[in-house]
């Protein structure tokens, strides 16, 4: 029997593509807003977006910059805001294989659930976006715990509310530092969402979530 029961993941580009996520929603933005009253050049605000958001820090904090940098009027920034809270999970896409891997997972009886840094609402409504949530068994964000990975606690709930123990679990996400390194720590097997297979910490490296099922097998 696979010594495997439980499968966790991270969410940002892990399951959602979260690269191409920020390029809809950014040229959605810059249409919507009419920002090329102070952007002539619509790839200079999209590049400069992607970048920011890809960044660790508040959003208002984002569009600050965003304001300072192109000069936009301050009197937008939280409709600007308000905007991305209200309607980037309508630009949200996953990875290929998103759905079929997780029905996969689903029917060989795995409990699924997601560890992701970032507010509650703003999460989840990705998550409900991708048509994912009625995979996962368990999921919990950082914005509602007040506990961000890479720290030990905020796995601990997870395995805690699966009923889960760790020599049992594998988790699945895309940062060394976040992911895999705090996951490996607490007895966890890891897999590394990359297309850079130079690392020798994780269990296994792939960037193609159709395969995910058979190296859990494997594990």
């Amino acid at each position: 029997m696979n010594k495997v029961d439980t499968v966790i993941f991270d969410l940002d580009q892990t399951l959602l593509d979260k690269n191409q996520s920020l390029l809809n929603f950014a040229n959605y933005q810059y249409e919507q807003s009419s920002l090329v009253r102070f952007i002539p050049n619509k790839q200079d605000f999209i590049v400069k977006f992607s970048e920011l958001n890809n960044i660790v820090m508040p959003k208002e904090e984002v569009y600050e910059k965003l304001v300072h940098i192109f000069n936009i009027d301050k009197s937008l920034h939280a409709e600007l805001l308000n905007d991305l809270d209200n309607n980037f999970h309508v630009y949200s896409v996953g990875f290929p294989g998103l759905h079929e891997m997780l029905k996969t997972l689903k029917e060989r009886g795995y409990k699924l659930g997601i560890i992701t840094n970032g507010r509650d609402f703003y999460q989840r409504n990705k998550i409900s976006a991708l048509g994912i949530s009625d995979y996962f068994n368990e999921i919990v964000t950082s914005g509602a715990v007040n506990i961000k990975k890479p720290d030990h606690a905020i796995f601990r709930i997870v395995l805690n509310n699966l009923q889960s123990s760790s020599e049992r679990s594998v988790f699945i996400g895309d940062s060394l530092k976040a992911d895999v390194i705090p996951a490996k720590e607490l007895g966890m097997f890891t897999i590394l969402k990359s297309n850079d297979s130079s690392s020798t910490v994780p269990d296994a490296i792939c960037d193609d979530l159709t395969k995910i099922p058979n190296i859990i097998l494997s594990l």
